[in-house]
């Protein structure tokens, strides 16, 4: 907790001059997998900072009881709050595969239960996952846009050294995306999305200095989004193209 508090406190005070107002990124690993006790001591504080005007908090849809649930709606009602569940894929064989250990039901329930309680949420998806073709992942795009989803983070499948992935990688199991067959699959994905979902993200970025394998155009963020942005130009895309009610 004091390594977050210290964290945000530092950004707040670099930014200070540029931004009236910060928003608490909880990012790395699953942010209500603790007691509720020990959940407290670590958002309270971030809350109590000046210039704080909410959390966004980066979880799963399997790590929530009914009194975090209940924290979540009390955290809404005093300030901003966004819930950011990895969900990844829709189809529960891929799920399986890539050991998340939940099922696209259990994200349903989990968006649907915090949309009943008036907390916002967003889905992370990853495109170019082990054994999935376009048609899958245009199936992930559909299941989201027919959720109380208020938002889509979506990323390219990125090779990490030290991981299965690399193993599948070095065994010929798993091909990385190539950036314009990445950009396609981007650019046919929003077409399926409601038009008032907000896109957070188009393409992740990473470093070969931090583990990097593969694909290594995910390490030029700039490049990929140029990339996206010409190919949803030249093909005139708009978000909600292809999507029915």
């Amino acid at each position: 907790m004091t390594c977050a508090l210290e964290q945000l406190q530092a950004t707040i005070s670099r930014n200070k001059n540029r931004y009236k107002a910060f928003i608490a990124y909880l990012q790395s690993y699953s942010n209500t997998y603790a007691p509720l006790a020990e959940l407290k001591k670590i958002y309270e504080p971030l809350l109590g900072l000046k210039g704080v005007a909410g959390l966004a908090v980066g979880t799963r849809p399997d790590c929530f009881t009914d009194d975090i649930y209940s924290y979540c709606k009390d955290l809404n009602a005093r300030t901003f709050l966004s819930m950011e569940l990895g969900l990844q894929s829709a189809h529960d064989g891929t799920l399986q595969k890539v050991r998340r250990g939940h099922s696209a039901r259990d994200f349903a329930r989990c968006v649907e239960r915090l949309a009943a309680l008036g907390v916002e949420s967003v889905a992370h998806v990853i495109l170019g996952l082990p054994g999935e073709t376009s048609a899958m992942m245009m199936e992930t795009a559909r299941f989201c846009a027919a959720l109380p989803l208020a938002g889509i983070k979506i990323h390219q499948l990125m090779v990490i050294a030290g991981t299965a992935l690399e193993q599948w990688l070095t065994d010929g199991d798993i091909a990385p995306l190539a950036l314009t067959e990445y950009a396609g699959l981007v650019s046919e994905f929003i077409q399926y999305l409601r038009p008032d979902q907000y896109i957070h993200r188009l393409a992740a970025d990473n470093t070969e200095a931090r583990g990097l394998r593969a694909p290594l155009w995910s390490a030029d963020k700039a490049g990929a989004m140029r990339a996206i942005q010409n190919y949803l130009e030249l093909h005139d895309v708009n978000q909600g193209d292809l999507y029915e009610r």
